[in-house]
């Protein structure tokens, strides 16, 4: 499965980003048990995408131990985060988390993703 995430530059919580990081992945390791790879695809933008590289490296052991795999994929396609986040949406991801501070990038992102179909997971701080 593979999940993108759109991070604000302002997120700071932490905290609510674990929580909301581990909802994610036990609701997608419920409703995909066959796939066992989980592919967070982002900018690496500072902020909450950094949090989710941190967040990755703390969980990847303890998902190893039960069968899955985390991977993280850094793309960037130019300076444009807004147009970075839609051409990898044209890429095809399955799914989308977004950290929103109320951004241009984090609203034109969740507009895209519902335009495009893709199944978000929006948290706001």
């Amino acid at each position: 499965m593979k999940i993108l995430v759109i991070g604000s530059r302002e997120w700071q919580s932490y905290t609510d980003l674990m929580r909301y990081m581990t909802i994610l992945i036990q609701d997608a390791t419920e409703a995909y048990p066959e796939d066992k790879v989980l592919t967070f695809v982002h900018a690496g933008s500072v902020g909450a995408e950094n949090m989710v590289t941190e967040y990755i490296g703390k969980t990847e052991k303890f998902m190893r131990q039960k069968g899955y795999s985390l991977k993280e994929k850094v793309v960037r396609h130019g300076k444009d985060a807004v147009l970075n986040d839609y051409k990898l949406m044209e890429q095809g991801v399955d799914a989308a988390i977004v950290f929103s501070s109320g951004c241009k990038r984090t609203r034109t992102g969740i507009k895209l993703l519902q335009e495009l179909g893709i199944p978000a997971a929006i948290y706001e701080e």
